[in-house]
């Protein structure tokens, strides 16, 4: 059994969605968490929306600060930040393995319909990656074989 923690900036949509997509489908195989930096006390009702529509788990009604997530002791940490608006990103958990998954931001003054589509967007994208992450990573691997093969699927 592996741990897996997703971390955005507000935990309100990137790290929902990731949590979401692989509570559904990596539920037997890993236990999963998601958090913020600075959570915005709510997931954004779009997000709410887009996992109710795709019949997706929804794990929590509201953000939580990765600081709620220290004890949970990960064994792969994947950030969502997007470094190019300066996100901040965790200096502790330096036990498990810490990849950057970059995802582009959701505009806040976006319409619902854009921000619908950029969790459609984002889904996609992860689905991807949480996919592949399920079929390579089986137990007794490495950490260092952990961390090359999350880091590649940063680029997917």
């Amino acid at each position: 059994m592996y741990k897996l923690l997703f971390i955005s900036r507000h935990n309100a949509v990137r790290s929902v969605i990731a949590q979401s997509l692989a509570m559904n489908t990596l539920s037997e195989q890993f236990e999963i968490e998601s958090g913020g930096s600075e959570p915005k006390g709510h997931i954004d009702p779009v997000v709410q929306s887009f996992l109710s529509d795709n019949k997706l788990p929804q794990a929590h009604r509201y953000s939580h600060s990765w600081e709620e997530r220290t004890k949970f002791l990960p064994d792969v940490v994947i950030i969502l930040c997007d470094s190019l608006h300066q996100e901040p990103v965790p200096k502790w958990l330096s036990g498990g393995v810490r990849v950057n998954w970059q995802l582009d931001v959701m505009p806040e003054d976006a319409s619902d319909s854009e921000k619908y589509a950029y969790c459609e967007r984002v889904a996609l994208s992860l689905q991807r990656r949480i996919d592949r992450l399920g079929e390579n990573l089986v137990s007794g691997l490495s950490k260092e074989s952990i961390r090359q093969c999350v880091e590649e699927l940063s680029t997917l």
